[in-house]
């Protein structure tokens, strides 16, 4: 399985090719399998040529421990387990999009694009949302740690297609800009975790928003605002690792799409363009095994004005996967 790996999310295990504050990425190589407990860094980190400008925190980067416990006989570095680094100290991979202009094919018509139709699918070009979509994506993790399209070759009532769904979580050259932007889940004094953009403020929440890439912050991109109060066109990749200890849990609340899935399983299905919406997950209600270790991958898209905003509550101990291959 051929990926194009971004190499300077593990810039501490090998070194990565920088100048200044952006990285040129690109080339191939070979994949490594998804797990629990031991996850392989795939790839043999070799750089191609044709790669995209991703803009990269590489200071944020460098803080977080890969916890690497060496080498097997094939050469392959591996990792068992979450890493050393401190909980919540997580890192996101944001994808910003153009909003969609039929005249212009590096657009993506899922991105400020919604149906002509009420919640059913019936047309009526007065209705304004919401509209929930919930056969986006299939049950299961895909094997390159991706969303599955769940329809090839159909639609849904929000998407175009598996084709233009395939750009989401993907750097697509001209089409999408991808940075990587650090988040951290505060702890309280009852020992849960949690991200609120509406308290967390300047740089990933100004005014009480999720709007991360906005002109004038800390990671705008060169897309922009596009003549509206924010850049609202974006989609959120976020990849953990956890040790389940029983009882933990996991709340959510925000818009618009949220893909949330555990042991590579879909556990949160908030697809659509809508509103605030709220929901939670068990851990316990999930087969794990206690003392294991389970990824947790995390996907979110910004598709229509005027809101964005999330919420993460948790009592997991959350930790950076960097095992995991952007690209």
């Amino acid at each position: 399985m051929a990926h194009r790996f971004l190499l300077c999310a593990f810039a501490v295990a090998a070194a990565a090719c920088t100048t200044g504050g952006s990285s040129v990425v690109g080339g191939s190589g070979s994949g490594g399998a998804k797990g629990n407990s031991t996850v392989r860094l795939g790839g043999d980190g070799s750089v191609g040529t044709g790669g995209v400008v991703v803009n990269v925190n590489l200071d944020a980067i460098a803080a977080i421990p890969l916890g690497v416990d060496g080498a097997g006989d094939d050469g392959v570095v591996e990792r068992r387990g979450p890493t050393s680094s401190v909980p919540g100290q997580l890192m996101t991979v944001i994808r910003d999009f153009k909003v969609y202009d039929a005249a212009d094919p590096t657009t993506n018509p899922d991105f400020e694009n919604p149906p002509q139709t009420d919640a059913t699918g019936t047309p009526n070009t007065g209705y304004t949302g919401p509209w929930d979509d919930k056969e986006i994506v299939d049950a299961t993790l895909g094997d390159d740690y991706k969303p599955v399209y769940k329809n090839p070759g159909a639609t849904t009532l929000t998407t175009h297609g598996q084709e233009a769904f395939d750009q989401w979580y993907r750097n697509v050259d001209g089409t999408n800009i991808a940075q990587q932007i650090p988040l951290t889940l505060t702890k309280d004094a009852r020992g849960n975790y949690y991200y609120d953009s509406l308290t967390a403020g300047r740089p990933l929440s100004p005014g009480g928003g999720f709007f991360p890439i906005d002109d004038g912050g800390q990671y705008r991109t060169e897309f922009g605002n596009q003549g509206l109060s924010h850049n609202y066109s974006f989609t959120v990749e976020i990849h953990t690792l956890f040790t389940y200890k029983g009882g933990e849990v996991f709340n959510f609340s925000g818009d618009d799409d949220v893909f949330v899935f555990i042991n590579n399983q879909l556990v949160i299905n908030l697809g659509g363009i809508h509103a605030r919406e709220v929901t939670n997950v068990s851990l316990d209600t999930l087969g794990l095994t206690v003392g294991e270790n389970y990824p947790l991958d995390f996907f979110m898209a910004e598709r229509h004005v005027s809101q964005s905003n999330m919420r993460i509550t948790t009592t997991l101990e959350l930790l950076p996967n960097p095992a995991v291959p952007i690209y």
